[in-house]
């Protein structure tokens, strides 16, 4: 009850150059308790899961010992290769154990996206909570439409394999820089060091120094990949003087009025790219926006509208069809047509909804699905 007492009195996070006391955040029970939460959920039938949430308070005290220790040891990851997408790019999914693997990660998110959040470049938009594809499309559009001037040109560009080839001893620079926090340090170093890219290969493992890789999978890696990018969101727009810039994951578009100035500011990115040991992916572009679409999350951006990529189209097209010919709609289904609805919504696409999404699925017969779900979840959050 004691200790309770002194989680509560935790003074809030101090931003200054270098932040510090932010193991103490991660270690407070309510944080962890939460951390619990979060991990669980869409989890919550399985009996590993079910056993934590059974006696949430007990395992939180054993997950404040385990870190308070440093007992922590990250287990083997099962690897999982999917082809993703319509052009079907393998992927290899790295998959933590629940316990305690994946509450200690999302213990850590909830206090280090705090930092990645308070210094992240107003326009990096992958992955952050408020921003996502949205974001960045609703960035892109205001400024096609109202500075036309200044986005007669676009550079387009992207970072070759960015998550299996990070290099962990530049990652660990960047969060020394930043953070002072002994503790949570090497927190963050168990976390980074658990996974090489040659573990999703098989091939023999890297001495730490020369490692890289952070595994897609993890809660913990797209913030990391957001926080190993800042400083170069930031140098592009201090440093390059181009017009509008948005990042999303690894992949960058500038805008700017001169053609000239994005071929320096991509000679500038592929340098800043290179001294993190990575690399610019060669298939960059620059183009005349009023001669061609930006392709772009998913959406063709025109001077005047703005619609949706042909291979999402016609995923959005088979996904209708299959729903109208099973005999009824399944959770999954009902949840990956109401995502790409939100395609059809935000863009210029009401012709291809009339003719090839309305006659063969009911909307609002989907939201009903998914929101019966929802509040089974809901109960279930409640009874614990």
């Amino acid at each position: 009850m004691e200790d309770t007492q002194k989680q509560d009195k935790l003074p809030p996070i101090k931003y200054t150059k270098r932040v510090g006391h932010l193991f103490e955040h991660v270690r407070d029970l309510d944080n962890l308790k939460e951390a619990i939460k979060d991990a669980a959920r869409h989890k919550r039938k399985r009996k590993e899961v079910q056993k934590v949430l059974e006696d949430i308070d007990g395992h939180a005290l054993e997950l404040q010992r385990m870190l308070d220790e440093e007992t922590f040891i990250p287990a083997k990851y099962t690897m999982r290769r999917i082809n993703d997408g319509i052009q079907k790019k393998t992927r290899d999914i790295a998959i933590p154990r629940f316990w305690p693997d994946q509450c200690v990660h999302h213990a850590f998110v909830r206090i280090f996206k705090q930092i990645v959040l308070h210094s992240a470049y107003p326009f990096s938009c992958g992955c952050v909570p408020g921003k996502g594809t949205h974001g960045a499309k609703t960035a892109i559009e205001k400024w096609i439409r109202k500075d036309p001037k200044h986005t007669k040109y676009v550079l387009k560009l992207d970072v070759r394999k960015c998550y299996p080839t990070m290099n962990h001893e530049e990652l660990r620079k960047k969060l020394q820089r930043r953070i002072k926090d002994k503790k949570f340090l090497r927190l963050a170093d168990r976390i980074i060091a658990s996974f090489q890219q040659p573990m999703a290969t098989h091939e023999r493992l890297l001495p730490e120094t020369d490692a890289v890789g952070i595994p897609v999978g993890l809660f913990t890696s797209p913030w990391f990949c957001n926080f190993f990018f800042q400083d170069i969101d930031h140098k592009v727009a201090e440093k390059t003087g181009t017009a509008h810039n948005v990042r999303y994951v690894d992949d960058m578009v500038l805008f700017d009025s001169s053609k000239r100035r994005l071929h320096k500011a991509l000679e500038f990115i592929e340098a800043e790219v290179k001294a993190t040991k990575q690399t610019v992916k060669d298939n960059w572009q620059v183009f005349i926006l009023s001669k061609r679409p930006l392709d772009f999350l998913g959406f063709k951006f025109y001077p005047n509208k703005t619609t949706i990529r042909k291979s999402i189209m016609l995923r959005i097209s088979r996904k209708a069809r299959t729903i109208a010919r099973a005999a009824y709609a399944s959770i999954r289904n009902a949840h990956a047509m109401v995502s790409y609805i939100g395609y059809i919504v935000n863009s210029d696409s009401q012709r291809f909804y009339e003719k090839w999404v309305r006659p063969f699925v009911n909307i609002k017969h989907l939201k009903g699905v998914i929101a019966d779900e929802d509040r089974k979840q809901h109960q279930a959050c409640v009874a614990v």
